[in-house]
């Protein structure tokens, strides 16, 4: 059944889809005297700036609450998922925003990687079409062309869906696409009939810059209700940097606690660290993201902090969709930081 529930932002949206290439740290990372004395710790995301799915970091160097936990963070840019769950698990970077399937994935790989913390809890994965398109179940997406992001984490978790609902990649025609833009733009074009992305992010703003209505199919309405955006660590790394990593995670946990409370002062601080993404049409993001923060299991928990029954029920749907072999799931996860 399609689940549709329209988000529709007033700000244009061009700026959401332009990869800031040219930004691969943030304008508000302090340096010289204001990191003086400042542990500097750079965390891989999983994608460029080009989305306010991540305001936590930005508003918490603009707030100063890492620099109060002696901290100067680093965010850096990345290109999906995959590729930074590889970067984290060599040791070239310690830390990075992973989505939690597919660390799972490199963790049954044997990959030296564990979450720290996951801060979307809750699923915003998405194939996204026109709403004339005559989709309205993931079986009206057979023998349809879909463009995707190859290694991105939509990617690995779309064979997931597809299984889930007894159907295979053979039935879709999967066309990859390294640029995102590029991705909706096939949409538009029509050289592709839907693409994978986040209904909380690429639909309003393909919206906005087409003037197109459009529709999408959740993942997890579709039976695939994963845990999302994990902080993930190198193992070794964290073993050697507990305290670091103590101070980073309790850091993180006050500044989401900041954008829950202030979202608009957390569209102020994102633009003013990626100053040409739209300011309006970054609050409207944020605004969708924190809903994601927390599964039924974890209301009223810490920002961070995930139950044992959230990664079982995810770790069944990969076992039972991907091949992923069953593990311990304290091979996974770790809430002692966020406590």
């Amino acid at each position: 059944m399609k689940a549709r529930k329209k988000v529709t932002f007033t700000a244009l949206a061009a700026s959401a889809i332009m990869a800031l290439s040219g930004c691969a740290t943030p304008a508000s990372s302090p340096s010289g005297s204001e990191a003086k004395g400042l542990d500097k710790l750079p965390i891989r995301l999983n994608w460029t700036f080009e989305a306010a799915d991540h305001p936590w970091f930005f508003a918490g160097m603009v707030e100063g609450i890492y620099a109060k936990h002696g901290i100067e963070l680093q965010p850096q840019e990345g290109t999906g998922s995959a590729s930074t769950l590889q970067l984290v698990a060599s040791g070239s970077d310690p830390v990075g925003l992973v989505d939690a399937g597919t660390m799972m994935g490199g963790v049954g790989k044997g990959l030296p990687v564990k979450s720290a913390c996951v801060l979307a809890q809750r699923n915003p994965m998405s194939a996204i079409f026109p709403a004339g398109a005559g989709i309205s179940s993931i079986r009206d997406l057979a023998g349809k062309t879909v463009a995707v992001t190859p290694g991105d984490s939509l990617s690995q978790i779309f064979p997931a869906v597809l299984a889930k609902n007894g159907m295979s990649k053979d039935d879709v025609k999967l066309v990859g696409l390294s640029d995102p833009a590029a991705k909706q733009n096939s949409v538009l074009t029509g050289a592709s009939d839907a693409f994978l992305g986040y209904y909380t992010l690429q639909l309003p703003a393909v919206e906005q810059s087409s003037g197109k209505d459009m529709d999408y199919l959740s993942f997890s309405k579709l039976g695939v209700d994963t845990l999302s955006m994990a902080i993930v660590t190198n193992t070794s790394w964290a073993s050697q940097n507990k305290e670091l990593l103590d101070r980073f995670i309790k850091a993180t946990q006050e500044s989401v606690d900041f954008v829950v409370a202030n979202p608009a002062k957390a569209a102020d601080h994102f633009v003013k660290g990626v100053p040409r993404f739209d300011r309006e049409l970054a609050l409207k993001q944020i605004e969708a993201t924190i809903p994601l923060l927390h599964t039924k299991a974890t209301e009223g928990k810490p920002a961070c902090v995930t139950e044992e029954s959230d990664w079982k029920e995810t770790q069944k749907i990969l076992v039972e969709n991907t091949g992923l072999q069953e593990k311990p799931l304290d091979l996974y996860y770790t809430n002692e930081h966020a406590q």
